[in-house]
């Protein structure tokens, strides 16, 4: 599927979504690993190697493009609790990088609440509004 493509379809899931926002198909998250597409409104570079990890017992790991991250999360009916999340201190040459980085960070700390459907996951803030949407890259 193309970028363009999919980026649409979270969209359209977005509108479709109703207000109380829940895992559609029942799934957790743990135990997977997911592939940002858009944070806070703009689109993560395809070729980027950001990635968060929703491994098992509540622990958080991932890629910022340019240092690792760490932290907890809970979910539980729709509802996403994260951090505290920190990340290794390597210092990153690329503006950019460093931007994605700190986006996410502030989007992991943002978030409320979630919205998965198969391999597509929205996270939204405290009011509602879109912050991070990923694709799952482990098909397991």
């Amino acid at each position: 599927m193309s970028r363009p493509t999919a980026v649409s379809f979270v969209r359209a899931m977005l509108l479709a979504a109703p207000i109380s926002v829940t895992a559609a198909d029942g799934s957790g998250l743990a135990g997977s690993e997911w592939k940002p597409l858009r944070i806070s409104g703009w689109e993560v570079p395809e070729a980027s190697s950001v990635f968060v990890q929703f491994r098992g017992q509540g622990r958080l790991e991932g890629f910022t493009g340019c240092n690792r991250l760490f932290g907890e999360y809970e979910a539980s009916d729709g509802r996403l609790s994260v951090g505290p999340v920190v990340a290794t201190r390597k210092v990153c040459d690329d503006d950019h990088v460093q931007q994605v980085e700190t986006a996410l960070l502030a989007a992991l700390d943002s978030a409320r609440r979630y919205h998965r459907e198969r391999i597509w996951l929205v996270v939204f803030d405290s009011v509602g509004q879109p912050i991070l949407e990923m694709r799952q890259t482990d098909w397991d």
